[in-house]
């Protein structure tokens, strides 16, 4: 049985996939978005802030299953289930794929919510496992992405690519992707930007659906407190996220979201 670092399981979330579900956050992650809300979640070990508040918690697979099952109910009435999220839950693959795979014995919806930044075999041992992946598209210009995550573009598209081709395969039509969009005024959300998503959504058969996010200055405050820099800005007004939809619903023919 594999241990991990946990950086916080929440309950009764609805915005993470279908239904009512549990969204199991894992500490670590290889990218350094410049926006990044959870700068807490970069590192992979239990942290503390300066005040002494503990950032994460070692937890084994049958201690998070466990601690799922204690909503299955509502699952079971909701069309809910376990989405796995981050950090970067496909940077700690081992236990990522033993939660996911103990999950779906429990008969349970499981969802990942990743930037897909992984090696090929990674995805390769996690899809069997999955129903709905969460992919976010943070930029699609590669010396942007560079600039703005720290991390190449090009293997997080083929992994997308990859995925795509692998539900594609399947005679059944339930597993499904959905692209996860951060939109950052002045930074991602250009004529550019806009026509890129919708040009890759459109040429991925098993995306279903464009989840537009605005931008929220949750992460500031906690990356002071750790020594850390991340952006910014004020958020954006209410009417900032409907102009983006309103613009990509134009340029595809994928359903285009708010949370």
């Amino acid at each position: 049985m594999r241990e991990g670092v946990v950086l916080k399981i929440e309950k009764f979330a609805t915005h993470d996939g279908p239904g009512i579900r549990t969204v199991v956050f894992l500490k670590g992650c290889k990218l350094r978005c410049k926006w990044c809300h959870s700068p807490e979640s970069w590192s992979f070990g239990v942290q503390k802030y300066p005040d002494g508040e503990i950032i994460g918690q070692k937890m084994t697979s049958d201690e998070v299953i466990s601690t799922l099952m204690e909503d299955k109910d509502f699952y079971d009435a909701s069309g809910g289930g376990m989405t796995l999220s981050g950090g970067e839950p496909l940077a700690s693959p081992g236990f990522a794929v033993e939660i996911l795979k103990k999950a779906k014995h429990k008969a349970l919806h499981t969802a990942i919510e990743t930037s897909g930044y992984a090696a090929p075999e990674v995805i390769d041992e996690v899809l069997p496992f999955v129903d709905l992946w969460l992919w976010d598209v943070k930029e699609l210009d590669e010396k942007k992405h560079i600039s703005y995550t720290l991390v190449p573009l090009e293997p997080i598209l083929s992994n997308l690519r990859r995925v795509n081709a692998a539900l594609e395969a399947e005679s059944s039509q339930t597993r499904k992707i959905i692209l996860r969009c951060p939109m950052i005024p002045g930074l991602n959300d250009g004529n550019a930007e806009i026509e890129a998503i919708a040009k890759l959504a459109d040429s991925l058969s098993r995306v279903v659906q464009i989840d537009i996010e605005p931008y929220i200055p949750y992460g500031i405050d906690k990356a002071r407190r750790l020594g850390l820099k991340v952006y910014e800005a004020p958020q954006p007004p209410p009417e900032y996220g409907e102009k983006i939809v309103s613009r990509l619903c134009a340029l595809t023919s994928k359903p285009v979201c708010l949370p």
